[in-house]
């Protein structure tokens, strides 16, 4: 299967960012999808697919460090500096009604999925959890062919930053959409995108509704 469970809109957000809004009203577009999952599952590969499929702006903390920080030591700071420049970004998407994808992030903290969530939900922006579930063991071999490839922008993104993701990361909320990540990227892509598209569809209702 695509998914391994039925997309479900998630409840209607409350302020505190407790729930993620899908409410009829917050549709169609723009939308924000925020993509979660350990390092080396794949949510850059299904983040540029959403990219260009669904003509979401691609948000990626990894990039946006990268510039940032051409010289980068790979801190804490560094990395909050990051943190902040994407929700920058993000509200001003916002504000000009277009769609976003979060990439770069793992989410393994859920404050940093709210956070996402409120500045959404404060213009009326449906957020949509998009988990790429993959076995740590094949996280952890995706990330060393990266860091020997050279392939990933963050050198910091080590085998042991996957087992440090897995000791923190915090679970889910409800009604988030999950991925496999053992699928090719073809299949993982389409999977992914098809799962939004009905989780709108759903959110919509019967037509004539």
């Amino acid at each position: 299967m695509a998914t391994n469970r039925v997309p479900q809109p998630p409840p209607h957000a409350t302020p505190e960012g407790d729930a993620f809004p899908l409410g009829p009203e917050l549709l169609p577009v723009p939308i924000v999808v925020a993509t979660m999952g350990l390092p080396g599952a794949g949510k850059s590969v299904v983040a540029r697919a959403i990219e260009s499929e669904l003509g979401l702006r691609r948000i990626c903390r990894d990039r946006i460090r990268a510039a940032m920080f051409p010289n980068c030591n790979y801190s804490f700071i560094e990395k909050r500096a990051a943190y902040r420049s994407l929700l920058l970004a993000l509200e001003i998407n916002c504000m000009l009604r277009v769609g976003s994808v979060i990439d770069g992030m793992t989410f393994s903290r859920r404050p940093e999925l709210d956070r996402v969530a409120e500045i959404a939900a404060r213009h009326r922006i449906a957020t949509i959890p998009v988990l790429v579930e993959c076995p740590p063991d094949l996280a952890r071999e995706r990330v060393a062919r990266d860091l020997a490839t050279g392939r990933h922008v963050a050198l910091d993104r080590t085998p042991e930053t996957v087992n440090d993701v897995l000791a923190r990361r915090e679970p889910p909320p409800e009604g988030t959409l999950v991925i496999d990540g053992t699928l090719a990227e073809a299949e993982m892509c389409r999977a992914a995108v098809d799962a939004i598209r009905q989780c709108i569809a759903d959110s919509q209702g019967p037509a004539g509704d």
